[in-house]
């Protein structure tokens, strides 16, 4: 890339493109593990730009022959040619703060941050249907001599409960019950005291969190929706967002790593529902212990904030086919950027990327960037046939072909290990980046790519090792009643985005805690006055 493009180019996107300068920097482009607390359960984990490739792949690449000549379309090419012509990429028009929304002082805790995005009114609303449902069966199936009503205090410390699940990951999946069994390993005395077993049960068997009447009988979610769209309507406006984001369905499922001695496996059910999300990014991270801003900035902190939400329930009448459904979700899921005239940029998963979504975003100053697959996959109409086809074997690796049609880019990437296609009218095909490649015996190497390959690869690769780290602290308990899961994730979400705040915050600075001592204090705060501090060594 020459000077004069590089001047150019607006400065607000450089960081999101640009690699290291230094091919030896390129772990800058690692989400630092103070982010979540502890490191990856990979060490050599490949994120941002970097990639691996073995010597002989290398020397393979170098064995094949010139790529031939890129001539002009083909005839069923549909109107794409092969003319590239450069232009400036969506310039953002609200800079580069990112984080809350309101002013943050340094002594906020981590409970201040949570009820910034489920205010303590809703769980007020929840006590209240909770007790009320309990009334009305009682009323239509006798007395329940045990129960008593709620009151908020006990029901946070009930949630504290759930809370502890997310940060033991995996034990409590499906048998909470052990959390009481002193004979066993999962036995935990503190939170064996916040509440009886009975006690909790009790609350359980009577929870609730909308009141049924009123609501559409049609609409599978019915039972939280008033609280869902409280809980989404707080992401969007408590936190800033960054010019770019990821639309893809984050790992919900996970196998138990512990299994109680009274846990019949087969009683394990399947997830009725899939989850979608719009999660800010950006990239150009550096080492967290290297940042001196006070509050962290945006070059230096890893956001991953979760903005929007999208949830479908699985039902046997789904009439959508599998393309009509990712443009519908996706279409969603970008509802609140549509029209906001800040040349948002959204990266898809294949379900997601079709050329109808992002000729709709465009209208609405929105822009996008996705990968494309197989035609069941991908909705691949309007796509030019000869990146859709095999590369020809004379396409040397790290090399593309281009077509275009307007401001839109078919690119057949060939890369090292599978060709990789994108649609994208965000970045213009005449803008070239790097990648980082990672060699087993020789010093790493940068290889010059296509700036839209550049920045998939920089803000997929982040969001994956984004999950790899959210999924040990989401609430593991999953109950047989598919609206009490939904609730429990939207909660661990909601607990995830607050740390997310609290990171990006003058807090940080001031206590500087870790994902699982930010959600131990969470714990303790919610379970109030049910929370007995263990004895000290040395004390009966």
């Amino acid at each position: 890339m020459d000077d004069e493009e590089e001047q150019r180019r607006p400065a607000g996107l450089q960081h999101l493109l640009r690699p290291p300068s230094n091919p030896a920097d390129h772990e800058g482009l690692q989400i630092s593990d103070d982010m979540f607390g502890g490191s990856a359960s990979s060490d050599d984990a490949s994120t941002g730009s970097e990639m691996s490739q073995s010597d002989d792949d290398d020397e393979d690449s170098e064995e094949m022959g010139d790529a031939d000549e890129d001539g002009g379309g083909s005839a069923d090419d549909g109107g794409w040619t092969a003319d590239i012509t450069h232009f400036d990429p969506p310039c953002f028009s609200d800079g580069e703060t990112v984080g809350p929304v309101r002013d943050v002082t340094p002594d906020m805790r981590p409970i201040d941050f949570f009820h910034l995005l489920v205010p303590e009114p809703v769980l007020s609303a929840i006590v209240q249907q909770t007790n009320r449902y309990a009334h009305k069966y009682q009323l239509k199936n006798g007395r329940d001599e045990e129960w008593r009503n709620v009151d908020l205090a006990e029901m946070k410390a009930f949630m504290a409960i759930f809370m502890y699940t997310s940060l033991v990951h995996g034990v409590f999946s499906e048998d909470i019950s052990a959390l009481w069994e002193a004979d066993e390993i999962t036995y935990n005395p503190v939170m064996a005291s916040i509440l009886t077993q009975r006690r909790f049960q009790r609350i359980m068997r009577y929870f609730h969190v909308v009141s049924s009447s009123g609501q559409q009988q049609g609409d599978s979610l019915r039972k939280i929706r008033p609280f869902l769209e409280t809980v989404q309507n707080s992401f969007r406006n408590e936190f800033k967002t960054a010019q770019t984001h990821v639309i893809h369905e984050p790992p919900l499922e996970e196998e138990p790593l512990m299994w109680s001695r009274h846990l019949d496996r087969k009683r394990r059910k399947k997830k009725r529902f899939n989850l979608w999300v719009r999660q800010c990014t950006a990239t150009g991270f550096i080492s967290q212990v290297s940042c001196l801003c006070v509050p962290p900035c945006l070059q230096c902190t890893a956001t991953g904030f979760i903005s929007q939400i999208h949830i479908h329930v699985k039902e046997k009448s789904d009439s959508l086919s599998h393309h009509e459904k990712g443009y519908s979700v996706a279409r969603d899921l970008c509802s609140d950027l549509i029209g906001s005239g800040r040349n948002h940029i959204v990266f898809c998963i294949p379900a997601n990327t079709s050329l109808r979504l992002f000729r709709e975003l465009e209208s609405h100053g929105v822009y996008g960037c996705g990968v494309v697959t197989d035609a069941r996959h991908t909705d691949c109409e309007g796509l030019p046939a000869s990146v859709l086809a095999k590369p020809p074997t004379s396409l040397r690796k790290y090399d593309s072909i281009v077509r275009t049609k307007g401001r839109y880019s078919a690119v057949l990437w060939n890369s090292p290990r599978n060709p990789f296609r994108l649609l994208t009218n965000a970045f213009s095909p005449a803008a070239q980046g790097k990648l980082v490649v990672k060699k087993n015996r020789r010093p790493d190497e940068e290889r010059p790519c296509l700036e839209a390959v550049q920045a998939f690869q920089n803000h997929i690769k982040y969001i994956d090792k984004y999950n790899e780290k959210y999924s040990w602290y989401i609430i593991s308990y999953k109950p047989s009643k598919t609206w009490q899961q939904l609730f429990w994730t939207v909660l661990s979400l909601a607990m995830n985005n607050a740390y997310i705040m609290y990171k990006l915050s003058p807090a940080h600075a001031h206590s500087r805690l870790s994902r699982s001592d930010f959600g131990a204090e969470l714990l303790r705060a919610m379970a109030g006055p049910y929370y007995q501090e263990p004895p000290t060594q040395g004390e009966e």
